[in-house]
């Protein structure tokens, strides 16, 4: 199906947002903006938290946001240790614009992306942690821009990426990382790299093995299909954004794998990823919203005053 196309009249969108129960399957009520639980702290992602979060009971509801890119995927409301947040499963796939705009309209100011990914660098071994600072973008399916117009803002979002992720939150995930996984003998195998550049591919099948050859001769470690998205939507939206990767197999030809490996890495490893994310939650909820890096990387200078 393809996307609607977007008009320029996005400045004067609403939101019309729904709450729903988790057992509820009636198509979601619009409801005022304002009695959406508020949350300013976000998390993305899918295989590297799955079930473990879901059977957690932290999340407590969940709403729909219809934004003018279309309505939203299904957003849950959690709280962890007093700290409200929303998260968002396997990256909001397909409707990326309309999560971020949701997210930013919900006043979301900071966000914990993560994911499973192939080992392109061979020190990033099966069941390693790497806490990524860069990125590199194949994707050709979704728009490289929010729409003009449908942010708050005024001005031309143009969002720099350098640093590509907010150094505050990344810090904060290498040191979670490190507090979860280190004492924890049954870990020991693993690694924790504190620096990687993760390469998004265009997405709709699993790379070729010489794809992953040229990926490595540039640079990336790393290779998955969504967060690179992530690391540019969110810096446009102006929400602070960084993201844990666990190794789940080798790249396509690097190393043999099958099917049947992953669940057994996603069962290990899940809970420990939603461990550091818990941790890392009541830290990221405690930044400074403003002075942030990312707030004097995003709108382009007017060229003319006419």
């Amino acid at each position: 199906m393809k996307r609607p196309i977007l008009s320029s009249s996005f400045a004067c969108f609403l939101l019309s947002v729904s709450l729903l129960t988790a057992a509820d399957t009636t198509p979601p009520k619009p409801i005022p903006l304002a009695e959406v639980p508020v949350a300013r702290v976000a998390v993305l992602g899918g295989t590297f938290l799955n079930d473990a979060l879901f059977d957690s009971g932290l999340l407590k509801s969940k709403f729909r946001v219809t934004t003018a890119a279309g309505p939203s995927p299904e957003i849950h409301y959690g709280e962890h240790a007093g700290v409200p947040f929303y998260y968002v499963h396997a990256h909001g796939y397909p409707d990326f614009v309309a999560t971020w705009l949701a997210l930013h309209h919900l006043g979301v100011k900071e966000a914990i992306g993560g994911a499973t990914a192939g080992g392109i660098n061979i020190a990033m071994k099966t069941s390693d942690f790497v806490v990524v600072h860069d990125v590199i973008d194949f994707n050709s399916d979704r728009p490289k821009m929010l729409p003009y117009g449908s942010l708050k803002d005024k001005g031309l979002v143009l969002a720099r990426l350098t640093p590509a992720v907010d150094p505050l939150i990344h810090r904060i995930l290498v040191e979670e990382t490190r507090a979860v996984v280190r004492p924890n003998r049954a870990l020991d195998e693993i690694n924790i790299h504190e620096r990687g550049v993760v390469l998004q591919a265009a997405g709709g099948r699993f790379e070729s093995a010489a794809e992953i050859l040229h990926f490595r001769q540039i640079g990336g470690d790393v290779v998955t299909m969504n967060v690179g998205t992530e690391i540019s939507y969110a810096r446009q939206a102006g929400i602070n954004y960084a993201c844990l990767i666990v190794v789940s197999n080798p790249a396509e030809g690097l190393g043999a794998w099958g099917w049947d490996s992953l669940p057994a890495v996603y069962k290990r490893l899940n809970p420990v990823s939603l461990e550091i994310v818990k941790r890392a939650l009541v830290r990221v909820a405690k930044l400074p919203a403003e002075g942030r890096v990312g707030d004097g990387l995003r709108i382009h200078p007017e060229m003319t005053s006419h």
